[in-house]
């Protein structure tokens, strides 16, 4: 299943555009849904500001996601299965993550999330980035 989406703030047919394609891995089928979100600075995903994001329903063992149109950038995806439907992140003790969750370039942080630089992906001015989520509990 690859899902196409318009990212919020871009010019649409702009020229020197690139597109960012995910592949979300592990993913539990018929549990629930995928989340994934787009962010464009370090500050923006400090702040739980995405520049895009997208629900899919969990069909498969993964999920494709195409964000089109972006200006030439750094980009780092957040990606998580709502398994309990909540349109939120089950945390455990200490604010531990509960369900199935990732970042982009499959980055794992030491005692905490990998910092955006470890997650970022470069965006050029045209043609095609491609990174990879491998979810984790």
């Amino acid at each position: 299943m690859l899902l196409a989406l318009a990212a919020a703030g871009s010019g649409a047919g702009q020229a020197t555009a690139g597109e960012l394609r995910v592949t979300v891995r592990n993913v539990k089928p018929n549990q629930g849904k995928v989340m994934v979100a787009l962010f464009d600075s370090a500050e923006a995903q400090k702040a739980k500001a995405p520049r895009a994001g997208y629900f899919a329903v969990a069909l498969g063992t993964e999920v494709q996601v195409v964000f089109p149109d972006l200006p030439a950038g750094r980009y780092g995806l957040i990606a998580f299965q709502d398994l309990d439907n909540n349109g939120e992140m089950a945390t455990g003790l200490f604010g531990i993550p509960a369900e199935p969750h990732g970042f982009s370039r499959s980055a794992r942080g030491s005692f905490g999330p990998p910092s955006f630089d470890d997650y970022a992906v470069a965006v050029g001015a045209a043609g095609v980035a491609t990174t990879e989520i491998r979810l984790v509990e």
